[in-house]
């Protein structure tokens, strides 16, 4: 049995959410919070698996709620419905922790499937926000083959830095970053810093 608990301050979306869970034989909404605070005083009391955490909520926002819960709780998992789609809220989410993103447009069987999903480990990004990223997964193989410093490399490109100045960050010449550039585009199969950026925030590699 899922343990779920419904972080929104909209108290008709709660209701909502409700009943879609309530016909799942292996979810139980275990308690409601309607910001921020009372999300992490529920955690405490109630120790659910998973947080279905709202993004933007008055107060303790959900980017800083979920940081604070899993600061405190690591073995609680957060998955994020929002309205909001824009890259920045999902990068901030996952670089927050949550594992996963799933818009208040999608449909149920949708946000039903991300709730699985996320309990049973994995990340899990709805229809409506893949699309927006705009990004499908690269080769398993390929990513693995990704050295520690391709990966340093990559977050830097992607903060929109010039190769002289990661040369300068990370203490090697501007030639050495344009080869790693040309490695890692290569593996990945992406060849647009565009794409990079997509892909960065989807594996939460880059902090806006």
């Amino acid at each position: 049995m899922i343990r779920l608990l419904l972080v929104d301050d909209h108290l008709i979306m709660r209701e909502s959410l409700r009943m879609i869970f309530d016909s799942e034989p292996d979810i139980e909404v275990v308690g409601e919070a309607s910001d921020g605070e009372e999300a992490l005083a529920q955690v405490r009391k109630l120790a659910p698996d998973l947080v279905l955490m709202d993004v933007a909520m008055p107060g303790l926002n959900g980017i800083e709620a979920t940081r604070r819960i899993l600061t405190e709780n690591p073995a609680v998992k957060v998955l994020a419905l929002s309205t909001h789609q824009e890259r920045r809220f999902v990068a901030h989410m996952l670089n927050a922790g949550a594992r996963g993103y799933v818009s208040k447009v999608d449909g149920r069987e949708e946000l039903i499937r991300g709730v699985r999903t996320v309990v049973a480990g994995k990340r899990y990004l709805s229809t409506e926000v893949a699309a927006m990223l705009d990004v499908s997964p690269p080769d398993k193989a390929s990513q693995a083959k990704l050295s520690r410093r391709e990966i340093a490399v990559l977050e830097l490109i992607v903060q929109g830095q010039i190769s002289s100045e990661i040369g300068k960050a990370l203490f090697i010449s501007s030639n050495t970053v344009d080869t790693h550039r040309r490695h890692i585009m290569q593996k990945l199969g992406l060849h647009s810093i565009a794409k990079l950026t997509q892909y960065a925030i989807r594996e939460n590699l880059v902090r806006l």
